[in-house]
């Protein structure tokens, strides 16, 4: 259980666990680290931009909402955008499914791709 009560998904526990040893740079780890933080203990009723569509020359979007619900998708095509219920789910979605034409990749792929540029920890609207 998260320390303000946030009980995290199993899969995103054992994702956590996995990224504290074996990210693959510093900005992922930093990335599962905030993320982790804000599922436990950061609700977002008026969501949590984790990434802006102006913020990357692909149009990606990631907003958090409540605890640990994404949703993921790409402004040239924002009827495909995927809402999932933990982080888990989220890095698994193929981008060709919210529109992303450019390379059958994970958004955890991606997110690797450009080493996690763009990423905002600071946008949760609740506390703006």
């Amino acid at each position: 259980m998260g320390t303000k009560g946030n009980e995290l998904w199993d899969a995103d526990k054992h994702l956590f666990a996995e990224m504290r040893t074996n990210s693959t740079s510093h900005e992922e780890y930093n990335f599962f680290q905030n993320m982790q933080f804000k599922q436990e203990n950061e609700v977002s009723l008026s969501n949590d931009l984790i990434m802006s569509e102006d913020d990357n020359s692909d149009r990606i979007y990631i907003v958090r909402e409540l605890y640990d619900e994404y949703v993921v998708g790409c402004a040239t095509c924002p009827e495909k955008e995927i809402h999932v219920m933990n982080l888990t789910e989220a890095l698994k979605i193929h981008l060709s499914e919210i529109g992303y034409n450019h390379g059958g990749i994970t958004l955890l792929d991606w997110l690797r791709s450009i080493n996690y540029k763009g990423i905002a920890y600071n946008h949760n609207y609740d506390k703006m």
